[in-house]
């Protein structure tokens, strides 16, 4: 069982758990052993300790859904932080892809098409891009946060505009320091 999301910092990241089957039919009766996986919980680190390859797109997906209830602050402190992960430990994630079966990588694809809505075929999709993929998703997610952000900032000035609170040399003025503030801020990273 995964929990993608809002799993309380005191749970174990990893539980193994069981559940009585409560049946009159004795064929189906008994414990069925589980384990619960809290995302949330789950660094990059675990994961290569662990040799828990599996997990990376439900990591990216956990955090992904965290941006989406995030401020927009937060949400790109957030995915700057797991992209940094993945570039601390690019070495040993290769490594614990390479060691994959055929069969896992499949695994792996159909797991990122379900998460994602997306189609890779084999040949996108593989050992060498996986972790590629991830990173574009981020980059993806990137993007929209900082649309989000770009738009309610315009739309915040065009309301201060109506009310006369902002004239429209200001507002112009205003959106080019923005700009080169943006600017300023990716020649740097």
């Amino acid at each position: 069982m995964f929990y993608l999301r809002g799993s309380p910092e005191e749970k174990e990241m990893i539980e193994d758990r069981t559940v009585n089957l409560p049946t009159t039919d004795p064929r189906y009766s008994g414990e069925l052993k589980y384990k619960a996986y809290h995302l949330s919980l789950v660094t990059i680190e675990t994961i290569i300790n662990r040799k828990l390859p599996f997990l990376l797109p439900f990591v990216v997906e956990s955090e992904l859904r965290a941006i989406d209830k995030a401020p927009t602050s937060r949400a790109s402190r957030y995915i700057h932080f797991l992209r940094q992960e993945i570039d601390e430990h690019e070495v040993e994630l290769t490594q614990m892809i390479e060691a994959l079966t055929a069969n896992q990588m499949e695994n792996l694809r159909t797991t990122v098409e379900y998460l994602w809505g997306k189609k890779y075929s084999k040949d996108v999709f593989n050992k060498s891009t996986l972790l590629k993929l991830m990173k574009e998703q981020l980059n993806f997610r990137q993007r929209d946060v900082e649309w989000g952000r770009a738009e309610g900032r315009n739309v915040l000035l065009k309301l201060m505009q109506q009310e006369g609170k902002i004239t429209p040399e200001q507002t112009k003025y205003f959106l080019k320091r923005m700009e080169k503030e943006s600017e300023k801020k990716k020649s740097t990273q």
